[in-house]
């Protein structure tokens, strides 16, 4: 577990709360993936579950026993709700490599009553070393009907000193009765200086260029653009970036491309590049560093047409991230492009 860095004003919030002793016993951490909802779960965990020891903050290193033992997964006052996995291959998959080694297509569809049902122990005893209990759920929207219907139940009766976080992507869709009993945190993207310290300290051997580009290619969501760095994007928007320049009348940028996203061991640079390439082309219509056109409207239309169904309709991806470079090409200003 790491400092966290940004969304000051849910930071504020929480920690007035518990100042005042009036802490409520459940959150709703709301806003869009990867803005740092499940991080900012975690730091208040350790803010919580260290608090009978000592005073921390959220910018603590965490190097103490409640920090070890939620790093470790061994808290025996902390649970954290996630899918689970698929299935029987899956889960030993799990069990030798941890959940976080499984791919999205690797977990089950949603989170199991039975996960929330196995909650009971935990509130059946007293914390055993720690002042509260805390269970986050990430995300409550996984929750199937059923283990949604079960949580509510613990919303209605807490048990003493338990907070619950529930992670949501999409609070309008969580049941109106349990987000009546959560306070909602709101979280919104980071600015550029948040984007830039936060990439710094994740990966400080980037240099200042691809810094940039992942401050651009993350929107504000540092969990995109961390997922950026694992799987080499910003390489990718470069090429995307001079295609969009120049033109790239001779097609070698474009063919550059369609080599490095094509190969088997490249899907997952190829999902992310397929999200990106609308939304850098829609960012550059709209900053008018392209000319504004509804032809260039219309490009990026198209592309974002093809981003969706190629994955869907098992397209070729040669064909795909070729094509996808010439509506950027297009809209190269009149001089470079073909």
């Amino acid at each position: 577990m790491t400092s966290y860095l940004g969304h000051q004003k849910p930071q504020q919030i929480f920690c007035q709360s518990l100042a005042k002793d009036k802490l409520h016993h459940a959150w709703i951490l709301a806003g869009d993936k990867g803005l740092g909802k499940a991080a900012f779960a975690q730091q208040a965990a350790h803010f919580l579950l260290n608090s009978r020891n000592q005073p921390v903050t959220f910018s603590d290193t965490q190097d103490d026993e409640a920090g070890h033992l939620l790093s470790a997964g061994s808290h025996p006052d902390f649970r954290l709700l996630s899918r689970g996995p698929k299935g029987d291959k899956e889960e030993k998959k799990a069990r030798d490599n941890g959940l976080a080694s499984l791919e999205e297509h690797e977990l089950a569809r949603n989170i199991k009553v039975d996960q929330v049902r196995g909650l009971q122990p935990l509130f059946q005893n007293q914390a055993s070393i720690s002042e509260y209990r805390v269970v986050v759920i990430d995300a409550a929207d996984d929750l199937e009907r059923a283990g949604a219907n079960a949580i509510l139940k613990n919303l209605e009766e807490p048990p003493r000193n338990t907070i619950f976080f529930l992670i949501s992507h999409m609070p309008d869709r969580l049941l109106p009765t349990i987000r009546s009993r959560c306070q909602i945190l709101r979280f919104e993207p980071l600015d550029d200086d948040e984007m830039r310290l936060l990439l710094m300290a994740a990966a400080p051997k980037l240099g200042p260029t691809d810094i940039e580009t992942l401050v651009l290619a993350g929107e504000g969501s540092p969990g995109r653009a961390l997922q950026y760095i694992e799987i080499g994007l910003a390489e990718l928007e470069s090429i995307a970036r001079e295609i969009i320049k120049t033109g790239d009348r001779d097609n070698r940028l474009k063919s550059e491309l369609a080599r490095k996203l094509a190969l088997k061991a490249a899907a997952p640079r190829y999902r992310a590049f397929l999200e990106r390439a609308p939304s850098l082309m829609a960012e550059l219509i709209k900053a008018e560093q392209v000319p504004r056109s509804m032809e260039a409207i219309e490009k990026w239309r198209e592309a974002s047409e093809l981003a969706t169904v190629a994955l869907p309709k098992a397209l070729d991806n040669q064909a795909v991230i070729f094509r996808l470079g010439s509506l950027m090409g297009d809209l190269a200003p009149t001089g470079h492009a073909k």
